[in-house]
């Protein structure tokens, strides 16, 4: 209900004014994330300010309106990727690199095609990344290698989206497939493992057990979430932490959050070699009290 042009403590103090017997009196506990400039407004108006974690604990679980709103945007982000794999599937190969209607096809390109799709949804392109390694975002992308597209839309409600997915347009069907029958493998073992009362450090680690049975060993390097382009370190990865109004938030990895009903889960599996490329796959995971 908040004026644009009203600052947010502004439009804080006013609602509490209409609300409360005795506004400007007593003891507010706030996030202790609370923008500095909502603050002293706060202050400034009387009240004393603690501290609370009872909002982002709140977070780690979603009333059913809030999954609607998941559900909404997500279907925006599928809107958005169909886009980009109507741009992939149109092209040509020429030289090993990827053309449409005869120009070179560039990542930049497809991101731009992208967050005009999200935007002609009604969601806002808050993340939209194509990319393929060692490939600059304006260089024509490779024909044979993996084109990963991750976008994190942000619907009109405020609520986050999650997907990843892995394109090769002139694939040889070797390490690629293999490398994305591990992943989506992966997914699966997420959603078979997402339990109320379970933790997010627990599901990551089944993804990751799964990755292994498929021949790629953890990487080395623990804190992969999925956006570094290198590849030094190869193996396999899974990442898995909650998303709402904010792309990241409760149940953590931080502090292994554990898992409710209502919980949503935005989980990567992915794969990386240096010989060969990467393959990543990301989505959204309703838990439930059958599972995920």
């Amino acid at each position: 209900t908040r004026e644009p042009q009203t600052p947010p403590g502004s439009h804080v103090v006013s609602v509490l004014a209409d609300h409360l017997d005795t506004p400007g009196v007593g003891t507010l506990r706030v996030p202790s994330h609370l923008p500095h400039d909502t603050a002293v407004r706060l202050q400034q108006a009387g009240y004393e300010l603690s501290s609370t974690a009872a909002l982002t604990d709140a977070r780690a679980s979603k009333t059913p309106a809030e999954r609607d709103c998941l559900q909404a945007v997500q279907r925006g982000a599928a809107h958005g990727l169909r886009r980009a794999h109507e741009l992939l599937a149109s092209s040509t190969t020429t030289a090993d690199v990827l053309h449409l209607d005869g120009e070179p096809l560039s990542a930049q390109q497809i991101e731009r095609e992208v967050a005009a799709a999200l935007a002609g949804g009604g969601v806002t392109p808050e993340t939209v990344r194509v990319h393929a390694a060692d490939t600059a975002p304006t260089e024509p992308l490779p024909a044979g290698d993996g084109i990963i597209v991750h976008l994190v839309p942000q619907g009109p409600h405020g609520y986050h989206g999650h997907l990843t997915r892995t394109v090769v347009v002139d694939s040889d069907g070797g390490w690629d497939r293999r490398a994305f029958i591990a992943a989506k493998a992966a997914q699966t073992a997420v959603r078979h493992h997402c339990e109320p009362g379970g933790t997010v450090g627990t599901v990551a680690a089944e993804a990751t057990a799964e990755l292994t049975a498929y021949g790629f060993p953890p990487r080395s390097r623990s804190d992969d979430a999925g956006d570094d382009d290198t590849t030094d370190d190869a193996g396999g990865w899974a990442t898995v932490h909650g998303v709402g109004l904010a792309p990241a938030e409760a149940p953590s990895p931080a502090d292994d959050g554990t898992l409710q009903v209502g919980s949503v889960l935005a989980v990567e599996t992915g794969v990386v070699d240096p010989d060969h490329g990467r393959i990543r796959l990301g989505s959204l995971i309703d838990v439930t009290a059958d599972g995920g």
